[in-house]
């Protein structure tokens, strides 16, 4: 059986349950019906061990929230917009991807299609929620590219304040701002490397937290915070890979 069979057979057995449940196939879909088919259709798309993915995944602080996320050599960002959504939010939701992930994806019902294709960047992907056969299945009728201006001090943000001190520290680029608050901490990397080598560090080192459910409650700036679950071989040499 071909992937992509094997894919549409799963969807719907999604909608079957969700109908046997009481959940009526006609309703109009909402964010948590496409959320629980995209986590595996994202899993289907980045099959490496050493993924993460995430949901709810904080930008500047928690200012904007990515739906899904998804980390491995890339880091790629999942917008959902459901038939009960709006798209008030969307052009500032794509001005934060556009800062943060090195690929993104709108995730959007036919209501909203439309409309949002004319707000998102071309670079962006685009899958389609459909229901063709009264069950909700995922397409991708787009594929996302590489994002041409990723902004450094957008993925600095992501650290913590002691992820952020330690990476300064083992590229020897600490000195001066060890005392200084959060903000000088993301503009020295952000200025230091640049935003494809800067994201390859942080992306190893959200990886690295463990529990980041738990620890993401904790203050961007807040001195106490969990310190990273592992330590990472970071190199010195901008030349070096950052993996071991």
């Amino acid at each position: 059986m071909t992937k992509t069979r094997k894919w549409r057979v799963w969807t719907a057995l999604i909608g079957h349950t969700n109908h046997i449940m009481g959940v009526c196939p006609m309703q109009a879909s909402n964010d948590a019906q496409i959320r629980e088919l995209l986590l595996p259709f994202v899993r289907s798309e980045y099959t490496a061990p050493d993924t993460i993915i995430l949901e709810e995944f904080a930008l500047y602080g928690g200012i904007n929230r990515a739906d899904i996320a998804a980390l491995n050599g890339v880091s790629h960002g999942y917008e959902i917009k459901s038939d009960r959504d709006t798209l008030i939010r969307l052009p500032q939701q794509v001005q934060a991807y556009n800062a943060v992930f090195e690929r993104a994806t709108l995730v959007s019902s036919d209501r909203h299609l439309s409309s949002a294709k004319k707000v998102i960047p071309k670079w962006w992907g685009i899958v389609r929620v459909t229901r063709p056969d009264f069950n909700f299945h995922l397409e991708r009728i787009k594929e996302s590219n590489p994002n041409p201006s990723p902004d450094g001090e957008a993925i600095a943000s992501l650290l913590w304040r002691p992820e952020a001190l330690y990476l300064l520290s083992n590229l020897g680029l600490d000195a001066g701002v060890r005392s200084k608050p959060m903000q000088d901490l993301i503009q020295r990397l952000a200025w230091a490397l640049d935003p494809t080598e800067l994201s390859g560090y942080v992306r190893q080192m959200i990886r690295a937290r463990g529990d980041w459910r738990s620890a993401a409650r904790l203050k961007l700036c807040d001195d106490t915070s969990q310190q990273p679950a592992n330590l990472l071989d970071f190199r010195r040499t901008r030349h070096e890979s950052i993996y071991r």
